[in-house]
């Protein structure tokens, strides 16, 4: 989980844009109101009361809501169950674990009818006016590497020529929680492979167990390590395993979120296609070590004015990568050349 270029702060202020993007779309509150009088009532009217936290609330409320409405959801299938002791569907009567199947659908279709983000193909959040809500929403959060692995780019372009942007993954599985499935704080911008059914898929996350790529990070919990000696490298060959390792005095609990998140979304396995990279970043940080781009900064003089503004612009260009984690956003492999740089004795 790579830095988020924002504070919380300023995520508010996007979601605060949000908000009026998407009540405005969806009416939200009429169509909760408007939901039939049945046995989904008492969950359609406490999303109601609750709908703005629900919508703009910091992952842990939105955490806390589900833990409310779930037990609502399960007192109206319940519910259901004792006022439709038989179900007939097409003439047929449905078994017992039919029976389950059915009503455990017809409550998550009540509210994903509503919270519409991929439902049907001209009002959903991902497909209304083309996917122009989305699009924006998008382009707002303007982050252009995956916050999960920070090995692929989620450049958002919406032309005539070119339609693409970031996939949104559901950080609290909009299947199983479907009245979070439009939570700013729950839609988190990423490539598609973080979001596919091969990583991340239906996996049960929590603030609690994984890092949440909008209030947490990696920086200073793990960190990319070579262990292998710059000599012996360059001179001898030698190969090295390109490993994330924890850092220094890293709790306990910090950890294991730290390495399920890791784990999730198999970033050691596809790092590993990345040996070649780091390779070149210790190469580059041991012939232009920190002496080195001293004298570089002070040797390019124009007219009383050095073209460079720091050392560190030095470091950026020669590594030809962002190096601080404000920035980890704007590039792939950020984190990996920080911090092999770092390895190697060039900071930062």
């Amino acid at each position: 989980m790579i830095k988020s270029p924002y504070s919380l702060m300023e995520l508010d202020a996007i979601a605060q844009l949000y908000y009026k993007d998407i009540t405005s779309a969806f009416g939200l509150k009429a169509q909760l109101l408007a939901a039939p009088t049945n046995d989904m009532k008492p969950v359609m009217n406490y999303i109601h009361t609750h709908l703005r936290e629900i919508l703009l609330g910091k992952p842990d409320r939105l955490e806390f809501h589900a833990s409310v409405i779930d037990p609502l959801i399960d007192a109206a299938k319940a519910a259901y169950l004792v006022n439709n002791p038989v179900i007939t569907v097409k003439g047929v009567q449905l078994t017992p674990a039919k029976m389950t199947t059915y009503i455990n659908n017809w409550a998550k279709d009540a509210i994903r009818s509503i919270f519409n983000y991929d439902t049907d193909k001209t009002t959903s959040f991902t497909r209304r006016n083309g996917g122009a809500l989305a699009y924006r929403h998008a382009k707002r959060l303007a982050i252009s590497s995956c916050p999960y692995c920070n090995a692929l780019f989620t450049f958002t372009i919406r032309n005539k020529r070119i339609k693409t942007r970031p996939e949104f993954d559901h950080f609290l599985n909009k299947g199983r929680y479907p009245y979070l499935a439009l939570s700013f704080y729950n839609l988190i911008p990423s490539c598609s492979l973080c979001n596919s059914g091969t990583l991340k898929g239906q996996k049960k996350f929590s603030i609690t167990t994984h890092l949440h790529p909008f209030i947490d990070h990696i920086e200073g919990l793990y960190e990319f390590r070579t262990k292998v000696d710059a000599v012996d490298f360059l001179v001898n060959g030698d190969d090295f395993t390109l490993k994330l390792q924890p850092c220094t005095g890293v709790g306990k609990i910090a950890r294991a979120r730290a390495e399920k998140s890791i784990g999730e979304f198999a970033i050691e396995d596809r790092y590993s296609f990345h040996k070649d990279y780091a390779g070149e970043i210790l190469t580059k940080a041991y012939v232009y070590n920190n002496s080195t781009i001293e004298a570089l900064f002070t040797s390019f003089d124009i007219g009383g004015h050095n073209i460079f503004s720091s050392p560190a612009e030095i470091k950026e260009l020669i590594m030809g990568n962002v190096l601080h984690p404000d920035r980890f956003h704007k590039r792939i492999l950020s984190k990996l050349t920080k911090d092999i740089a770092e390895e190697f004795g060039l900071t930062i």
